[in-house]
């Protein structure tokens, strides 16, 4: 039954998650779908899951309240939705990290986007990577 699952990673880039179908705007990426995250190219109710990492900062916060409402639209009912947030330790640190980033979010605001969902959990998290204290927002889904 695993295999008939459709997966999706939206946002994916270079860096598809393997076994997910890879949504990317970018014709650079690696995504086996060229589409953007804000109108996905599937029906409503008919996708298993949802990956999507460093992807909401690279949108603004009403393009960000859109992307939630398209992951609810596509998901199946217990459908699950897991994405990472870069949020950095500063607005300015964030944005000059990366000139396409838009928006730092908050945990607060987050939440806000994705009351809808039957459960949520959107949480800070902190992990060091190459030696450096990484500052994200862990968002899983549950429609």
């Amino acid at each position: 039954m695993e295999e008939n699952k459709l997966k999706i990673d939206i946002g994916c880039g270079k860096n598809k998650k393997e076994g997910y179908i890879g949504i990317d705007i970018d014709p650079e990426s690696n995504a086996d779908v060229f589409a953007s995250a804000l109108n996905l190219p599937f029906d409503d109710n008919s996708v298993d899951e949802v990956h999507s990492r460093h992807m909401v900062e690279h949108l603004n916060p009403d393009e960000a309240e859109k992307f939630f409402n398209e992951i609810y639209r596509v998901l199946k009912i217990g459908g699950e939705a897991d994405l990472k947030i870069d949020c950095d330790w500063s607005k300015g640190r964030l944005l000059k990290k990366d000139l396409a980033h838009k928006h730092r979010y908050s945990s607060k605001e987050i939440k806000n986007f994705v009351k809808k969902f039957s459960k949520f959990n959107v949480k800070k998290i902190f992990y060091l990577s190459d030696h450096t204290i990484r500052n994200k927002i862990s968002v899983r889904l549950i429609k």
